[in-house]
């Protein structure tokens, strides 16, 4: 068996500067696409803001019912957070959000507008449009069942 220490032309590789060339090209690609996939539109805000209000309803209405007492959901038009007590859990709604209330009067306290949620499932109710630069969407929370639905802006009285 003969062994030959000489290269073989049939077998060629990248050099480095092929490599470099081809990681830079990647590089520059991801660095033009990539923002484009991570930015928020006003629509993707505020779906989330009305996915946060949904999870506060449930969490309100849930507590009412296993503690058999009424809870509290609290709108906090200024810091737009939204608080559930007892539990005191909040939620971090966008700041740049302009968010209208329309609830009952005597759970109105200033800039605070709050839903109280029965333990047989019942709430005081309210409507709730937010803006995002020219976007909007509008949420109700039914007195009588206390589900959370979205509507059409236009729907809001």
């Amino acid at each position: 068996m003969q062994t030959s220490s000489a290269p073989c032309s049939s077998r060629r590789g990248y050099t480095l500067t092929e490599l470099l060339i081809a990681l830079f090209i990647l590089g520059l690609a991801v660095a033009i696409v990539a923002p484009a996939l991570f930015r928020t539109t006003p629509e993707s805000e505020l779906r989330r803001a009305a996915g946060m209000f949904e999870a506060a309803s449930r969490t309100a209405r849930t507590e009412a019912r296993l503690a058999g007492r009424d809870s509290l959901l609290t709108l906090d038009l200024n810091a737009r957070t939204i608080t559930v007590s007892p539990s005191e859990q909040v939620f971090q709604l966008n700041p740049a959000l302009d968010i209208q209330a329309t609830v009952a009067d005597m759970e109105l306290d200033g800039n605070l507008a709050s839903i109280r949620y029965f333990p047989e499932g019942a709430t005081t109710g309210g409507t709730f449009l937010m803006t995002l630069e020219n976007s909007e969407t509008a949420l109700r929370i039914s007195w009588i069942t206390g589900q959370l639905e979205r509507l059409d802006p236009d729907e809001i009285e």
